[in-house]
């Protein structure tokens, strides 16, 4: 599996990060680093970092949205991505669902 590029969307023109969690995020190979269900780590992972801060952004939002893709893509279920964030299956799919489908090829 292919690291993801978080970049694109992580940092601006300047090379700046968009905040301290993109930063934090860019500044350890913990993808390298894990097996299993990395994208489902990623989630967990972004989820808590969404929670410490003080206010959900944009950034923090998009990167559990992209999370959530990349761990549905790798076979995680609703009820597992629903446990991660802290909501039901249900509650879940229907908050990403669409974002989450891929298109068939």
């Amino acid at each position: 599996m292919t690291k993801p590029d978080f970049t694109a969307w992580a940092q601006d023109d300047n090379g700046e990060y968009a905040d301290e969690i993109c930063e934090y995020f860019h500044s350890i190979d913990w993808l390298g680093e894990l097996g299993g269900l990395r994208h489902e780590v990623y989630l967990d992972l972004a989820v808590r970092a969404e929670r410490i801060i003080e206010a959900p952004t944009d950034v923090s939002r998009q990167q559990i949205a992209e999370a959530v893709c990349w761990a549905r893509d790798e076979g995680t279920s609703w009820e597992r991505i629903g446990e991660i964030l802290g909501t039901t299956a249900a509650e879940a799919e229907e908050r990403y669902g669409r974002v989450a489908a891929r298109p068939s090829t």
